[in-house]
């Protein structure tokens, strides 16, 4: 966790406080012209030697939710790794986990840097539509996919 040298905000207190009481925070940051709405926590790292997690496109209940549910099973030792697929964190869905890039991470996620006290590894959770199609396949809707930028597909542009 962050060595803290000087005053806190208040807002970088909470942080701290919540990833001491529950293991982690969550940011939810909303709608801007060059990201659509999106969530991020804050604390797997330090709390479960997990990667830090960032979703797209869904509401802030729905995204607190679902990382909270990836923290508790981080919690019994399940790990969520690039590339990989789980089941059972959305309800008859799987989803999948991705890299994000070093240079995504501190742009998307400034919170989980100065918590970590610098680089820090991340995965993004990509969820499917209904119909169990991911944002990057072809048949998908153009709404759907542009919910959910797929950060690995662009790792290698920045």
């Amino acid at each position: 966790m962050q060595e803290q040298h000087g005053e806190l905000t208040p807002e970088q207190k909470q942080i701290l406080v919540d990833i001491a009481e529950v293991g982690v925070h969550i940011v939810h940051v909303q709608k801007s012209a060059a990201w659509p709405l999106h969530s991020y926590s804050v604390g797997l790292t330090h709390s479960f030697q997990q990667p830090e997690v960032i979703v797209f496109g869904l509401p802030t209940d729905a995204a607190t939710s679902l990382i909270d549910s990836v923290a508790d099973e981080a919690g019994d030792g399940r790990r969520f790794e690039p590339g990989s697929q789980h089941d059972g964190l959305l309800h008859n869905y799987p989803v999948r986990f991705a890299t994000v890039s070093s240079a995504r991470v501190a742009e998307l996620m400034p919170k989980a840097v100065w918590a970590n006290g610098g680089d820090v590894a991340a995965v993004q959770l990509v969820w499917p539509d209904k119909q169990g199609r991911w944002p990057w396949q072809d048949d998908v809707r153009e709404k759907f996919a542009g919910l959910q930028p797929v950060l690995e597909r662009f790792a290698s542009e920045v």
